[in-house]
């Protein structure tokens, strides 16, 4: 059956697939004439012979007739009548018996065949290939991976063993090698030994057996997504570069934002000294005040780069408000950032998190509560064989009367995390009705599901797909840091030639792109420059540390791609 899916899902792609609607619309013509036909049988039978006949009679009649089955049990004996069905049969045979099987072999089966034909799996890159990244694994991700790199113009090639998805991905316009990733003959013919980076998405066991078998050949690195944490571990044996355990990022990134208590700022990437962080501004003194009366930079040298708020990033002026629903993004030094914890100082008042799913990711956000430490309840429907450490009110979280009880109305921030974006949107919702005032971060499975959930009430959405592929990103660039903020891009590219001598202003980056500039990097200085005035020269040689969201960042790539 999976087999006959497939081949019926490969049929319906492509010419044949654009041809579809031809064919409904043929066959709407076919169905509306033998309907008249049928109507026009019982009137002449009526008016030539003095004979009546139901409509399904008609219509069984007008069947034999078209199909040219012959007759036996309904006829005509007049002539008008002969005339008739000579005029049926003739547009059967036409209609039915010619143009039907015509159109279906040159508008379906030929394109089809031809597809089958012409369509030959790449099985081996040329020898000259290299210096690119090998996907093995593709999913939402690594999807999300792939526009970073097209951004960023590095080749790369995803790896199947399923027939079907090569196809797919081919004609979605992905360069695609179709093999046993384990094969050594295979790696071989994938170049592995000159590629950039290799990426291993596909079960731990799998990946484990693909580090084997790359380390027995050469020595590219390798990053790995782990779906279970103790196995990360292994995988290192096995020869991996990183482990990355994309589910515990992901919990203590959702509980890093859904506590208010504290100052203590959270570093987003480091280039260098600089360093990208960000805080909520509520429970920190600048609540409510402009940015020009917080004096931030003053008092602490940080630059406000940008504010968060309800999944929409501005880039703020001396005038701009700072909302206790927002969150600031700071770019500095760690010696800034320690100064800036001074200015805020801790929290004393109590704080309590709500975590709504009991999985490994609220698991992981249960742990990193419990370290800082800031009082939590985790509510599930039934206890998880993953988490061990933490026990869960079991209950319907989808219960207002199981959250009141919980305690939402005392409850400072909420974490929504189950594997079901419909309940995400469901308890978010719910959750905004029944405390206002709450911080709420919700976890995506989905990224086409983030704006329902800002819609529902969150405060902040984190995206499974964009945080990975972000994360597998910064790993290729080899930062220090390997996370950054939903829907948010720090990136850093050489300064274009063609805007050599101009200064930030005459250079219209921000204008063309949507981008900004966080800091300029200077061949002649130990430290970038943060926020440069606008008046600042781009000279050559200088490298440009940039803040945008991913259609900025893709401008920018576009724009200036020299």
């Amino acid at each position: 059956m999976k087999t006959l899916a497939a081949e019926l899902a490969f049929f319906l792609r492509g010419q044949a697939r654009q041809n579809l609607k031809l064919l409904i619309l043929y066959c709407t013509f076919l169905l509306i004439l033998v309907l008249t036909y049928s109507a026009l049988f019982r009137f002449l039978m009526w008016q030539l012979e003095g004979r009546e006949y139901s409509f399904l009679a008609g219509l069984y009649w007008t069947v034999v007739a078209m199909t040219t089955l012959g007759y036996g049990d309904i006829t005509f004996t007049t002539e008008p009548g002969y005339l008739f069905s000579t005029i049926v049969t003739i547009s059967g045979v036409i209609f039915m018996l010619i143009l039907l099987p015509f159109g279906m072999i040159s508008l379906f089966l030929a394109p089809w065949i031809e597809q089958r034909l012409r369509y030959r799996p790449t099985v081996a890159l040329p020898e000259e290939t290299r210096d690119h990244v090998l996907i093995f694994g593709f999913d939402a991700v690594t999807r999300a991976l792939t526009r970073k790199l097209q951004n960023r113009q590095i080749p790369f090639i995803v790896v199947c063993s399923d027939h079907a998805q090569a196809v797919r991905l081919e004609e979605e316009g992905f360069r695609v090698l179709l093999g046993i990733p384990t094969d050594a003959q295979f790696l071989k013919g994938a170049r592995v030994q000159a590629a950039r980076h290799i990426i291993a998405n596909l079960s731990d066991p799998e990946n484990t057996n693909l580090c084997l078998t790359v380390r027995s050949l050469c020595e590219t690195p390798i990053a790995t997504l782990v779906g279970q944490l103790e196995h990360g571990e292994l995988l290192r044996l096995a020869g991996a570069n990183q482990a990355i355990a994309l589910k515990r990022i992901l919990g203590r990134y959702l509980a890093t934002r859904a506590t208010t208590r504290g100052a203590l700022a959270h570093v987003l990437d480091s280039f260098g000294r600089l360093q990208i962080a960000e805080i909520p501004v509520q429970a920190t003194p600048f609540a409510g005040q402009t940015l020009a009366e917080a004096r931030i930079r003053q008092r602490t040298g940080l630059a406000v780069i940008g504010l968060w708020e309800r999944g929409r990033f501005t880039t703020p002026d001396a005038a701009t408000r700072l909302s206790p629903k927002a969150l600031m993004v700071l770019a500095g030094t760690r010696e800034q950032l320690e100064a800036l914890e001074m200015v805020t100082g801790e929290e004393e008042s109590d704080d309590l998190v709500l975590i709504l799913g009991h999985g490994r990711i609220g698991c992981a956000a249960a742990s990193f509560l419990d370290r800082r430490p800031v009082p939590f309840i985790l509510i599930d429907k039934q206890p998880s064989p993953d988490c061990l450490d933490h026990v869960a009110v079991i209950g319907d979280a989808t219960s207002p009367h199981v959250l009141r009880e919980s305690g939402i109305d005392q409850a400072k921030g909420l974490i929504v995390t189950t594997n079901d974006d419909s309940i995400n949107i469901f308890l978010t919702l719910a959750s905004r009705h029944l405390n206002p005032s709450i911080r709420i971060v919700a976890r995506a499975n989905r990224e086409e599901n983030v704006d329902q959930l800002y819609a529902a009430g969150a405060d902040f959405v984190i995206s499974n797909a964009s945080v990975g592929a972000s994360i597998l990103n910064n790993v290729l660039e080899g930062k220090e840091s390997i996370f950054l903020t939903e829907g948010i891009n720090v990136f850093r590219r050489p300064l274009p030639p063609n805007l050599v001598g101009q200064t930030i202003a005459e250079s219209r980056i921000r204008p063309l792109t949507g981008c900004s500039i966080v800091a300029l990097e200077r061949e002649d200085a130990e430290e970038p420059l943060v926020v440069p005035p606008p008046e600042t020269l781009l000279e050559k040689g200088m490298g440009l540390i940039l803040i945008g969201s991913p259609e900025q960042e893709e401008n920018f790539s576009r724009n200036f791609r020299g």
